[in-house]
């Protein structure tokens, strides 16, 4: 097992342990590990608690939300662990190590005709980080977020101890669930059920599965090991296409209409870029082409179908709901050609590369500069509402801003990209007017990136105090000295 230790030692060797995509300074521990099995991740974690020494769980540093860096005591990485195989059920057993790109590849290789649905952003990302964020991409509006798609885990808990859990095997029944290994565990009864699309505390539900409280705990409940997952079979044809409204009117049609698209539509994505998108990417030209000069707004959409005749129908309807809502096919990039799907993938993703780009232009001038962004979701009747008021909350700041995201659960990332310090402070109290609205509409203050330290003051916005007390009360039975994950959902 590498090791590394020493404060100036890791600080010098293996500085990337300390940064990830939050932006976030000051990170620092006294030793980091990257062990290769099960084994010396329990004997180093069993090592740790004995001594009390405060423990930060690392994975591919993707998180935007500083939940991986470190304040003191020891880092363990999982991005070691990069063992791999197809199960006999079908199923797919992988290390937390491995990327989301190697686990696609392998499943490529070896599992033909079938597919791993939850479709991160980043490919780097971790398979133990996406199930400890409960991540989820594009496709998430069809297939859901990781959650649906894990089957077992195998967790070292703090102390050192092995947890081998699969879907099914523990239940909790009437808010309690006990286990030989952790105790008995105690849901808090909450003020109103969780929303559908959620990310910011504990995983809680009537009579859910035990397995469900680890997916999302933001490695403060332990070390995720090993994960067994759920694989999908694949499509025939996916369809992906990029769609210009000329006017908000034809938009929010559209959008409507493919919200609730009845057959042969079958829809995995449903995302959008407001009209501040449109203008930034022609403000930052990249390699790909500009959007049409009078797009407002573009709306990101992909489809499957299974036959030649279910894609031919699929194109067909596509083709009279973009009349029907004034919206111009002519001017739609996309099909279902690899080719033209690539294209639209790097269109979605040249926006927040260009956002990223505009900051460290920013910060070249202030080195404290940071984006900030929002997770904010509502219940869809409300989106069009929430929308307007997100734009209202950063207009009225003169920040700096583009909104986009997951139009089809009504979860939005408002990007804002000060460009000085007072605008810091302006996109700060922007966040955390956002998120109250968000709550205030029933929704979520983090609906897939989870709170990490950047955000976990927003829990307070969400849940009252006996709400938070009942979570802690879950921590303190399985990790009582509270070693995990230190100064995370506390």
């Amino acid at each position: 097992m590498r090791s590394v230790t020493g404060r100036k030692n890791v600080t010098e060797m293996c500085a990337d342990l300390l940064q990830d995509e939050s932006n976030l300074s000051g990170a620092w521990c006294e030793t980091a590990v990257w062990p290769e099995n099960t084994d010396e991740a329990r004997e180093f974690i069993k090592d740790c608690s004995r001594r009390g020494i405060p423990l930060t769980v690392s994975g591919g540093l993707t998180g935007i939300t500083g939940g991986a860096l470190p304040e003191g005591g020891s880092v363990i990485s999982a991005s070691a662990l990069k063992d791999i195989r197809l199960l006999d059920n079908g199923n797919i057993a992988a290390g937390a190590g491995v990327t989301i790109e190697e686990l696609n590849s392998y499943i490529s290789a070896n599992a033909d005709g079938f597919f791993y649905p939850p479709d991160t952003t980043e490919e780097t990302a971790s398979v133990g980080g996406t199930i400890a964020t409960n991540a989820s991409g594009a496709d998430s509006f069809l297939y859901g977020a990781t959650r649906k798609w894990v089957e077992g885990l195998q967790i070292v808990l703090p102390g050192g101890k092995l947890l081998s859990i699969k879907r099914g095997m523990h239940v909790f029944e009437n808010r309690t669930c006990t286990h030989p290994l952790l105790g008995t565990i105690h849901l808090p009864a909450l003020r109103r059920e969780q929303p559908p699309k959620n990310a910011a505390g504990y995983y809680n539900r009537s009579n859910m599965d035990l397995i469900d409280l680890f997916i999302g705990s933001e490695g403060t409940l332990g070390f995720i090991a090993e994960a067994e997952l759920k694989l999908a079979p694949e499509p025939l044809y996916v369809i992906d296409l990029a769609v210009f409204p000329e006017n908000p009117d034809s938009f929010w049609e559209l959008y409507g209409s493919l919200l609730h698209a009845p057959e042969p539509l079958r829809i995995r994505a449903l995302e959008i870029m407001d009209d501040r998108c449109m203008d930034f990417l022609r403000s930052h030209p990249g390699e790909l082409p500009l959007p049409p000069t009078d797009a407002l707004f573009c709306l990101l959409l992909r489809a499957e179908a299974d036959s030649d005749e279910h894609l031919e129908e699929t194109l067909v309807t596509l083709d009279d709901m973009l009349v029907s809502s004034n919206s111009s096919p002519e001017t739609a990039w996309g099909g279902f050609e690899p080719s033209e799907r690539k294209r639209i993938k790097d269109f979605r993703h040249a926006l927040p590369e260009a956002v990223n780009h505009c900051i460290a232009e920013s910060r070249r001038k202030y080195p404290s500069i940071h984006k900030f962004g929002s997770d904010g979701a509502v219940e869809l009747p409300r989106f069009e509402e929430y929308f307007a008021r997100v734009t209202s909350i950063l207009e009225k700041r003169g920040l700096p801003f583009v909104i986009f995201g997951h139009a089809g659960q009504g979860h939005i990332h408002a990007n804002a990209m000060p460009e000085d310090p007072q605008q810091m402070f302006l996109a700060e109290e922007a966040m955390r007017e956002i998120a109250a609205a968000a709550v205030e509409m029933g929704g979520t203050v983090s609906a897939e990136h989870g709170l990490g330290k950047l955000k976990l003051d927003y829990l307070k916005l969400m849940y009252g105090e006996d709400e938070i007390r009942g979570m802690e009360a879950i921590r303190r039975v399985i990790d009582p000295d509270h070693l995990m994950g230190s100064g995370l959902k506390s």
